[in-house]
């Protein structure tokens, strides 16, 4: 394995993107929600301040026998002179009063009084003595408050007049969201430019971060090339080469250790803001979900996939990375059993679809048990994955002997792939199906090339689009790695 490939840019840079898009989607969200939690929160106070200025006001001077029939019209010129002159404003804009029986009694709207509404589920609820808040409502009845004064909110607020301790009628608010413009828009500048700022020292510190590490891995690489090729240079040209080969190569098993552990670091560093980000948005939605709309909790939904997807990537980086740094513990493994036994833990969990199996003669196998097995539970779950499409998928595995290696199969007769493409199979990250058609971080079959060249062998893979694929392996038949 070269030294260039190990530390190549490409998988840091694929990490700062990642963790851009993941980033500035958390940051739109969280941002979206707060900003309406906050601007929820401002209308509900206008609308219970309304609430609380009409009834003061009218609650003194209403009294039962005015909400039992209609009103005189004596009574009703002084409800309204009342209402205008002390009660309208440039936030409240219209007032109604409701009886009992569902009958409006006031308005400053003449040609509404008498009428009733008993469909009206708010005005069920209001009058059972719950107040009710309405943010732009869009009913029937309303079309002309919204004609004439704009988007409004509606509050429904028991009325109890001084001579009953029981709800008698009701008052119906109109506040004018409008008027509330200037403050809501402070509360939105407020919270974008809070949570703007944040990401942008947030994304900020995590470029800086991945930038000055990838140079720094470029230059020990380029460095440890340059030295690595003195040595081998100075090995033809006096006989104290060999000596100065074997330290060159310590320094770069030394620098390989640290490429691996800082892997190891970036991807575990990783899990806990993803952690984080998860629980915060499952939060939102448990807790706050009455306070968000559809779309937002769609976006919600997206941040938390999109976590997920990254934790299971990281999962799989954090094994790659570990393969580096374990030790192998060789013993005799029979290959047939451990085949069936990862397929039958893998079929386990999709028990509702119908897979043949076929396992023929498999040559024992010398190596490390842990590693095998997750060369099986890889290239089985592949084709269990890419034999989806098929109504009647079979799987074969099998293997013989030639040589000094033992050499095995796993063949599907699934969607295939185009053999121009076969060098990007191992590949970290390098994917010929898009995440749409079949999950998967790609990673998978380069920890499968990982774990047979650490047991001395190689691998490959043929196939045929739409006639399946046959990946193969090899191992030493002595068992000497």
């Amino acid at each position: 394995m070269s030294i260039k490939k190990y530390c190549s840019p490409s998988l840091l840079t694929k990490f700062t993107v990642i963790s851009f898009l993941i980033t500035a989607t958390i940051g739109i969200a969280l941002a979206w929600g707060i900003q309406q939690y906050m601007e929820d929160n401002a209308l509900q106070h206008a609308a219970e301040d309304a609430a609380d200025h009409v009834a003061t006001l009218l609650n003194p001077n209403i009294r039962s026998s005015d909400l039992s029939d209609p009103l005189t019209p004596a009574r009703y010129e002084q409800l309204d002179s009342l209402i205008r002159q002390r009660v309208l404003n440039d936030r409240i804009v219209r007032v109604k009063i409701w009886g009992r029986n569902g009958l409006l009694l006031y308005s400053d709207d003449k040609n509404l009084v008498g009428r009733s509404y008993p469909e009206d589920e708010e005005l069920k609820e209001a009058l059972e003595g719950r107040s009710v808040t309405i943010i732009a409502p869009e009913k029937e009845e309303n079309e002309g408050e919204r004609e004439k004064f704009g988007r409004l909110i509606e509050v429904l607020v028991p009325l109890r007049p001084p001579d009953s301790p029981d709800t008698a009628g009701v008052y119906e608010i109109y506040h004018d969201i409008n008027v509330l413009e200037p403050e809501l828009a402070k509360v939105r500048n407020f919270v974008w430019g809070s949570v703007g700022l944040s990401f942008l020292i947030l994304y900020g510190s995590l470029f800086a971060f991945v930038r000055n590490a990838s140079h720094e891995l470029i230059n020990r690489s380029e460095e440890n090339a340059r030295l690595y090729d003195e040595a081998k240079q100075q090995l033809a040209e006096r006989k104290r080469a060999e000596e100065e080969l074997i330290k060159r190569t310590a320094q770069l098993e030394a620098a390989n250790k640290e490429l691996e552990a800082f892997s190891y670091s970036v991807s575990h560093d990783l899990r806990a803001p993803l952690r984080a980000i998860d629980g915060f948005s499952r939060v939102l939605l448990e807790d706050h979900s009455p306070k968000l709309d559809d779309e937002g909790k769609r976006l919600l939904n997206i941040v938390r996939g999109n976590t997920q997807k990254m934790g299971q990537l990281i999962d799989d980086l954090l094994t790659l990375s570990r393969l580096g740094r374990k030790q192998m513990e060789l013993s005799d493994i029979d290959m047939a059993k451990l085949a069936k036994a990862t397929f039958d833990e893998l079929k386990s969990t999709i028990p509702e679809r119908t897979i043949m199996l076929d396992i023929r003669e498999l040559p024992p196998a010398r190596g490390d048990q842990s590693m095998m097995r997750h060369v099986f539970v890889n290239l089985l779950s592949n084709a269990i994955k890419f034999t989806r499409p098929k109504e009647n998928a079979m799987i074969e595995v099998g293997g013989r002997t030639e040589g000094r290696e033992n050499i095995y199969y796993v063949k599907d007769n699934g969607v295939g792939f185009d053999m121009q493409y076969v060098n990007k199979l191992f590949g970290v990250f390098q994917r010929l199906h898009s995440a749409d058609e079949f999950e998967g971080t790609g990673v998978g079959l380069a920890l499968v090339q990982r774990i047979i060249h650490k047991h001395g062998g190689r691998v490959w893979a043929e196939g045929k689009v739409n006639e399946g694929a046959v990946f193969y392996f090899t191992l030493l038949n002595g068992g000497k790695i």
